[in-house]
């Protein structure tokens, strides 16, 4: 019986972490591969040493550091690549106006964006060969709406979610699957970011989630990691280049 790999990128991170453990439940071998070799083995050891949890320190914006990573994975006798999830991504509060967001734009666009282009066009080629996979990526409401203060996250988000629609044209007819989550405000360390706060009293929160979350509360990785398990596991292959907000119906709500 073949083993099924499922690549994330930019694994230890909030999402990442969520997403590892939902795909290693759904039986799943793990390719985890970040930047923070450190926070590598934080995962590894948070999820307990599982041993299909495979990690790897790349870099997105690196060709080679994606090819080296992606020979290893072909090599793994009785298995396929079939899921990749483009999860990698910053976001950099900057405002047109400052110097700065020229530097702050370049690198959020090599990751988010750069990062998901390499990272498709290297481990689609195993699909091809198969003539199955599953790749989703993680975008944002940003990308839909907007977002002043991180003009970069938001105009890379939207290019992903575009370039998922055009990959799902591409890769369609050789049975892979490309399609894009786009999470609302979610608590993650990129939440407290944005804010550039360490924390919000919970009343506030909660005060503020009901003004614009019409179910009242903020997302959660687990959240975003059960769309993703879906999608992974999902054996239609008339699900493509969906664009799947997941906000708690915030597009709908008082904002």
């Amino acid at each position: 019986m073949t083993q099924q790999i499922a690549v994330v990128t930019g694994a230890a991170g909030g999402f990442g972490a969520a997403i590892c453990r939902a795909l290693l439940a759904s039986n799943y071998m793990v390719a985890a591969v970040d930047l923070n070799e450190d926070k590598l083995a934080s995962l590894k050891h948070s999820l307990g040493n599982n041993s299909h949890l495979l990690t790897f320190v790349m870099d997105v914006t690196n060709t080679d550091s994606v090819e080296a990573v992606y020979e290893q994975l072909v090599q793994i006798e009785n298995s396929a690549i079939t899921v990749l999830v483009n999860n990698a991504g910053i976001l950099h509060k900057v405002y047109c106006l400052k110097k700065e967001s020229l530097a702050a734009a370049k690198q959020t666009f090599d990751v988010n964006l750069t990062g998901a282009f390499n990272c498709t066009t290297i481990f689609s080629q195993a699909m091809v060969r198969q003539k199955y996979g599953r790749i989703i990526n993680i975008g944002s409401v940003a990308g839909i709406w907007g977002s002043g203060g991180s003009t970069a996250y938001a105009a890379s988000k939207a290019g992903l979610i575009k370039a998922s629609e055009s990959w799902a044209q591409e890769l369609g007819p050789m049975n892979i699957c490309v399609t894009c989550v786009a999470p609302g405000i979610c608590k993650t360390q990129m939440f407290d970011q944005f804010l550039e706060t360490e924390s919000i009293p919970d009343a506030e929160e909660a005060k503020f989630a009901r003004r614009i979350v019409p179910i009242g509360r903020f997302g959660h990785a687990d959240d975003v990691s059960e769309v993703v398990q879906f999608l992974a596991t999902c054996k239609t292959n008339y699900l493509n280049s969906a664009v799947i907000t997941i906000d708690g119906g915030m597009r709908v709500g008082s904002m």
